[in-house]
């Protein structure tokens, strides 16, 4: 919470001080689906008198951002404290939110979770399963290779766990710097992992080993 405060309005965004309207919109619509009340993957990391704050903190921003002349008094402010440079580049997370409403989705109907356990009665998948969790590194791409031998679409997860498409996919890609913050990459682990039926625990420890490696 303490560093979510620290943050400029921008910082709370993910997007850089020239972001036009449609920018700031999108980002404000994809840290609501990180953050808001119907986010499952991180709704059991605050109390909701915290998480009521950081939701206001959101709005303030949000608000500040889209009004011209808030947003003029604003900017000159941090130019004033001199923490305009601290302003982050753009995240490559910030995008359109699909939902399974989008033509370009479809959403299949039969259960998702009585899908993936029945998957596993192939013997070929379990196999590949235990072999990509035994792993002490575990990459976003041997993630993705698991989901799509379960024949589970990222649009499935996001409906189900309400994790953002976006950052589903940079999990995959192992685009660490695109990443939300610790604490909540961790519940969107978690919460993969129990979508794929594998070892949470095990999960989030492997993928932050190879995401440790990246940083030396």
């Amino acid at each position: 919470m303490k560093d979510f405060e620290a943050q400029n309005y921008y910082q709370i965004l993910k997007i850089p001080m020239d972001a036009d309207l449609i920018t700031i919109k999108r980002a404000y619509r994809e840290t609501l689906n990180i953050y808001g009340e119907e986010a499952l993957a991180t709704y059991s990391l605050f109390p909701e008198e915290q998480r009521t704050q950081l939701l206001q903190i959101i709005e303030t921003a949000f608000h500040t951002l889209i009004d011209t002349q808030r947003r003029t008094v604003y900017d000159q402010m941090l130019r004033d404290s001199g923490k305009v440079h601290e302003v982050h580049e753009p995240m490559q997370w910030i995008q359109t939110i699909e939902t399974c409403s989008d033509s370009t989705v479809t959403c299949k109907p039969q259960d998702l979770r009585s899908r993936v356990k029945e998957k596993y009665s192939d013997e070929k998948i379990r196999s590949m399963a235990d072999q990509i969790i035994a792993k002490d590194q575990l990459s976003g791409l041997e993630l993705k290779c698991l989901r799509e031998a379960l024949d589970v679409e990222i649009s499935e997860i996001f409906e189900e766990m309400r994790i953002p498409k976006s950052t589903l996919n940079h999990i995959e890609a192992d685009e660490y710097a695109s990443l939300p913050a610790e604490v909540f990459l961790k519940s969107f682990l978690k919460s993969y992992a129990q979508i794929l039926q594998v070892d949470s625990q095990r999960v989030i420890e492997g993928y932050f080993r190879r995401m440790a490696l990246s940083d030396r």
